[in-house]
């Protein structure tokens, strides 16, 4: 198994996540995440380094689902 606490996560993560930047509107995130039936995105800078996540639970609380 694997030991979440002192493993990275790019030695775990899908190197073709989809990701979406902090200038896109919510509802496109939506778009994106029902586009590729996904149900969380990674948020990044413009260099493209993740800055944060996104998930679905976090637009339902916002009252967008």
């Amino acid at each position: 198994g694997i030991d979440i606490r002192s493993t990275r996560i790019g030695d775990v993560m899908n190197t073709n996540s989809k990701t979406v930047t902090p200038q896109m509107l919510a509802a496109e995130a939506l778009n994106v995440m029902d586009d590729c039936k996904i149900v969380a995105l990674i948020v990044v800078d413009a260099q493209r380094h993740p800055i944060g996540a996104l998930h679905l639970r976090d637009l339902t609380r916002a009252g967008l689902v």
